[in-house]
């Protein structure tokens, strides 16, 4: 039995190998070839010599060459070790036309289908971008547009596709209907809808247009209205869109279930995740229990927890908000529910779009390294560090899963800013008038970061020239270095004297800690002052040459959550310096600058910014009074430049003493288009105190305040400054100034 059963097995084997060896492909035979190469078409079908064939690998390779789009007809046939594969190539598209378009151009309409001039015509392609016109025509309210195409057969196997269209009317929408409602009126709810109901109005727009998407897309808007006022259970029974007869106009119904009112009941938190205390999470989250159901404060809070968990590195924390509906008591426990997932590590950072700045300018920002573990709140802190630089307009850090589970790809895409400014006969200030000004101001010299300012400035009272550079990572390390050299010449009209200033200046900064750094610095300056023969006592006291010689430093501690345009956390710098390290000069001159920034609700920031400066002289000197402080302008809106405080005739001297504290907020406007930011702000101040060569000038304090709006815009001719200001509280001798700007010229 057993010999009888090894004969058999031997037979079957023997006689499969045999049949195996008859379907060997000893040969490959390709027809119909005329743009594509024969070793594309082995590779698609994926057939090679001495390979074994059978029916099944002929279909696959069958299909797998007409899923390439390349070929209107395929046919395999294999006779004896010979493999034949007869094709047929599609042609290639010569032109694409559009004909009876007359609402849509043919840019909008090639940006919108797959096929191009010159790609392989493909049927099945054609039918995708048929629909994709449809598509675009549908949402614009034109529902019954036709798409018909057609092909014109050239010679060398090119066609010209046209794309003939009917176009139809728009449907609009001529009535909103809501059934059910009871907790907001249908007014409420076609408020928050993107549909509207046609109107005289809305004649030029296109909002009354009806659109299935747009229609879906307010469902959700209305059930988010519900659902973040306490009603969780809340939904459309049905919804309903129907022509109206003998007009081109729909009319939609909806009808709703709103549910019961909820408010929030326990909330827990079961968590694996040891790193983060469930005690300190639960004081943290919005949802609070006895407040009203809101589904963007689950959301809320559910984001908060991630940012909370990837400052460990766990980028891929699992959260889960289950809900527990006591129907009794009307109320929704919420269980969050935290599994941490693995941690993960930064494996590659690439950075894109810097066809200027060099890629260690940009990699100097960031606070992450590759092979550092995965960290939320870093990544955002090495965006904003890149965007402080104000070298790009956009950046954007794309997070990437690498092959490896645990590891994700950084990618940076930036967007070059232009960065120098030319002041070429582009200049005015409602506060100094008319001014010629030509220079050159660059804040990344050669894409390295560095900053160079070439700059001269003229007008009917004033000259300057100013020469500066600065380079923020000496051999490539973070250590600032700038010099600084300048010349002024102010002839004003209003008082009896010109000044002349010529100085130099040389300073380096490095980092202290984190947050925390030191500059510093050394100046030396001579200032003439040449009084007319009009000129009052106190115009003649400032006849005279002063030559300053002053060491100093600056230190500062930045705990702001971000660089550019923090919203919370403080900055504050302290600068002092001392004259008398040679020079006629001897004086102590100190300044503190405080910021402190909150978040007041989601759209709201709030500042607070303090600074203060005294001076004193010694060694039984005075301190130049060119060293004095002097507040308007800028520094204390609402007030002309330099035209507050102690006043000495036409003169105004300044002071020792000054402080300026200003709150501010911002507001949205609807003028985001224009790249507008505006601010609302409270100034208050004064500057005050004189020494005895004054005698009996009036220096005591006075406090000044006003209140107005901000308006930076990012226009084509460069930043524009508006302030809008009102003095609340001044002096007699004070000069106000309701309205300021400024204009500079980018390049």
């Amino acid at each position: 039995m057993i010999r009888k059963l090894i004969l058999l097995f031997s037979t079957i084997f023997i006689s499969s190998y045999a049949f195996a060896s008859d379907n060997i492909i000893e040969q490959i035979e390709i027809n119909g070839l005329e743009r594509i190469e024969r070793e594309t078409v082995i590779s698609y079908s994926r057939l090679n010599i001495d390979e074994l064939y059978s029916n099944d690998i002929g279909n696959n390779a069958l299909k797998e060459l007409y899923n390439t789009d390349l070929f209107s007809d395929v046919k395999i046939e294999y006779i004896d070790g010979l493999l034949s594969i007869e094709v047929i190539e599609n042609p290639t598209i010569n032109l694409i036309k559009f004909s009876g378009n007359n609402k849509k151009n043919d840019d909008d309409l090639l940006s919108e289908i797959l096929l191009k001039d010159r790609s392989i015509y493909s049927r099945s392609k054609v039918k995708k971008d048929v629909n994709k016109i449809l598509s675009l025509y549908q949402r614009s309210g034109r529902l019954s547009t036709e798409v018909i195409p057609k092909v014109e057969t050239l010679k060398d196997n090119r066609v010209n596709l046209i794309f003939e269209i009917n176009e139809s009317d728009i449907v609009s929408v001529s009535k909103i209907t809501f059934i059910g409602n009871k907790v907001f009126s249908s007014r409420e709810l076609r408020k928050v809808m993107k549909t509207k109901t046609s109107s005289l109005i809305r004649y030029f727009s296109s909002s009354d247009n009806y659109d299935p998407d747009k229609l879906e897309y307010d469902k959700v808007l209305i059930s988010n209205l519900y659902r973040n006022s306490g009603y969780p259970n809340f939904s459309f029974k049905s919804s309903i869109a129907q022509l109206i007869p003998n007009k081109n106009q729909f009319e939609i119904i909806m009808t709703l279930d709103e549910g019961d009112l909820y408010f929030f009941g326990d909330i827990n938190i079961k968590s694996n995740f040891k790193k983060l205390n469930d005690a300190f999470l639960a004081n943290t989250l919005s949802v609070k229990k006895g407040n009203l159901y809101n589904a963007d404060l689950i959301k809320d809070d559910i984001a908060s927890i991630k940012n909370s968990a990837s400052t460990y590195g766990y980028s891929f924390v699992q959260i889960n908000s289950k809900k527990e509906f006591d129907n009794i008591n009307k109320q929704v426990n919420i269980n969050y529910l935290i599994d941490e997932g693995p941690k993960v590590y930064i494996n590659k950072i690439t950075i894109n779009g810097n066809t200027r700045t060099t890629d260690k300018v940009i990699r100097r920002q960031l606070s992450i390294a590759e092979g550092d573990s995965y960290s939320k709140y870093l990544i955002n802190l090495s965006k904003n560090k890149i965007q402080s630089l104000q070298y790009f307009s956009k950046v954007n850090i794309l997070e990437e899963k690498d092959q490896a589970f645990d590891k994700i790809n950084l990618v940076i895409n930036v967007e070059e800013n232009n960065t120098g400014e030319a002041t070429i006969g582009a200049g005015y200030s409602s506060a100094t008038k008319a001014n010629l000004q030509l220079g050159i101001t660059e804040q990344n010299f050669l894409g390295k970061g560095q900053q160079l300012k070439f700059q001269s400035s003229f007008g009917d009272e004033f000259t300057s020239y100013d020469i500066s550079f600065a380079e923020p990572y000496l051999y490539g390390r973070d250590l600032y270095i700038k010099t600084d050299l300048y010349s002024e010449l102010q002839d004003s009209a209003s008082v009896n004297y010109e000044t002349e200033r010529l100085g130099f200046g040389i300073s380096l900064g490095f980092p202290l800690s984190y947050d925390k750094r030191i500059i510093a610095k050394y100046s030396l300056f001579n200032d003439k002052t040449s009084a007319d023969s009009s000129a009052t006592d106190y115009e003649r006291m400032l006849d005279g040459t002063t030559t300053v010689s002053s060491i100093g430093y600056a230190f500062s501690s930045d705990n702001r959550n971000s660089p550019y345009k923090p919203s919370a956390g403080y900055k504050y710098v302290l600068n002092q310096d001392i004259a008398g390290i040679g020079g006629d000069s001897y004086f102590v001159k100190s300044t503190i600058e405080y910021t402190y920034y909150k978040r007041l609700n989601k759209s709201l920031i709030g500042s607070l910014k303090l600074n203060s400066g005294h001076l004193n002289g010694y060694n039984n000197k005075y301190a130049p009074i060119s060293s004095y402080f002097n507040l308007g302008g800028n520094k204390l809106r609402g007030f002309t430049n330099q035209s507050v405080g102690p006043k000495a005739g036409n003169s105004y001297t300044g002071g020792q003493y000054f402080y300026l504290l200003s709150t501010e907020t911002n507001i949205d406007l609807p003028i985001e288009n224009f790249d507008i930011t505006s601010t609302l702000f409270v100034d208050i101040g004064s500057v005050w105190g004189l020494d005895n060569r004054f005698g009996s000038i009036e220096d005591k304090h006075e406090l000044r305040s006003s209140l107005g709006i901000n308006f930076i815009w990012d226009s084509a001719i460069g930043p524009i400054n508006f302030i809008f200001a009102k003095a609340i509280q001044k002096q007699t001798t004070d000069k106000t100034d309701n309205f300021y700007f400024d204009i500079g010229y980018n390049f």
